[in-house]
């Protein structure tokens, strides 16, 4: 499996846990405050989780450090490795995570339950911008920032299989993206239409 395909497997879990409850908050690529690490994925309900994958191509040097980060920002840290890592995953590698593998096809296997992190208030401050500080908690700044495009995707995917194409749903910042897209498209086509143009005077008047 690719990140991509663990990622789905991870959101379709996370839709059958929730049931017909309010589907949680989700988004990928989630950075970690001033540590220098980004959760590949992070789930905010009523406890937060954080999860860390590791594909059979990917190493596990950074597992360590990314890990105590998870420690330090979720109530939950999960790291999801390749079949062919576990022997390799150092019980004190996963600072206090959970660690879950996947077989061959996709579904994942928990390995070790892991605790509860005490996630500091200090902390959570140094998940939020100083806009953010200023006009709530955390789980209002989360909201603000997450909300719209989680409700976007779950809704995407209502009654269908989710699939890694379905991934960049959770960025806030694909539609922006798209749109910066159709805007080359179109000064490109006419910027064409110009030279077009062009060429086609300076024949008229040869």
């Amino acid at each position: 499996m690719n990140e991509g395909q663990v990622k789905a497997a991870i959101l379709t879990l996370v839709r059958a846990a929730a049931g017909r409850r309010q589907k949680p908050i989700v988004t990928a690529e989630f950075t970690l405050g001033s540590s220098g690490v980004r959760a590949d994925l992070a789930v905010f309900a009523d406890t937060s989780i954080g999860f860390e994958i590791k594909t059979a191509r990917d190493t596990l040097r950074r597992l360590p450090a990314q890990m105590a980060a998870y420690a330090q920002y979720f109530d939950h840290a999960v790291a999801i490795v390749a079949p062919c890592h576990v022997p390799n995953v150092a019980p004190n590698a996963l600072h206090g995570g959970s660690l879950w593998t996947y077989d061959d096809d996709g579904i994942l296997q928990p390995l070790v339950e892991g605790q509860v992190n005490e996630v500091t208030d200090e902390a959570l401050v140094d998940l939020m911008t100083q806009a953010e500080r200023r006009k709530g908690g955390f789980p209002v700044a989360i909201a603000r920032r997450y909300d719209a495009t989680s409700r976007q995707f779950w809704a995407t995917v209502s009654r269908r299989p989710i699939r890694s194409a379905d991934l960049p749903l959770l960025s806030r910042f694909t539609e922006a993206r798209m749109q910066a897209r159709r805007l080359a498209s179109e000064r490109e086509a006419q910027w064409t239409r110009w030279l077009s143009a062009q060429s086609g005077s300076a024949l008229a008047s040869a």
